[in-house]
């Protein structure tokens, strides 16, 4: 069951590569909408996700639905929207994240995909890890074959079928 449509899902990516793509010009934030998006500061996953949908929807600030105050709380209010994906089977849109247990936050990223059509599956994601482009903490892309294993796929947007050969 989609929960937003098509147009939602490219702007959400859309949102979420122009804030990728202004840190990679070296920009420290940027507007996108009535938000500020903190580029240089890492650990503001949550953040990061709950800004793309709620520019998105032109939701003030906090009013996301599955906005919470840490990673851990907003995969909890996501579970209904869980699926059983691979990494062959995510599509541009899916919000991927795990939770292990071992501590109060967790992660949470976009799942991009082939974005700019070289074959990379990409993630944008805001985090202290130093992977990714750039390599700092803040907001990046990150290849999905570089994000820890055991994470956990959720789709609120229709699903694509496959496109024939």
């Amino acid at each position: 069951m989609a929960l937003y449509g098509d147009k939602e899902r490219q702007l959400v990516v859309k949102r979420a590569m122009a804030a990728v793509e202004a840190r990679q010009a070296g920009k420290h934030s940027c507007k996108i909408g009535r938000q500020e998006f903190n580029l240089d500061t890492g650990g503001y996953c949550n953040r990061f996700i709950r800004q793309c949908f709620e520019t998105v929807l032109g939701l003030a600030a906090f009013d996301w639905r599955f906005g919470a105050k840490s990673a851990r709380e907003t995969l909890c209010k996501l579970e209904d929207y869980r699926i059983d994906a691979k990494a062959s089977t995510l599509q541009p849109g899916d919000i991927i994240g795990w939770y292990d247990g071992s501590g109060p936050y967790g992660h949470i990223a976009l799942y991009v995909g082939d974005y700019y059509g070289d074959g990379r599956k990409l993630v944008a994601e805001n985090t202290s890890a130093k992977r990714g482009a750039p390599n700092a903490p803040g907001t990046k892309i990150t290849q999905l074959r570089n994000m820890r294993s055991g994470w956990t796929a959720y789709r609120l947007f229709p699903t694509v079928k496959a496109e024939a050969k």
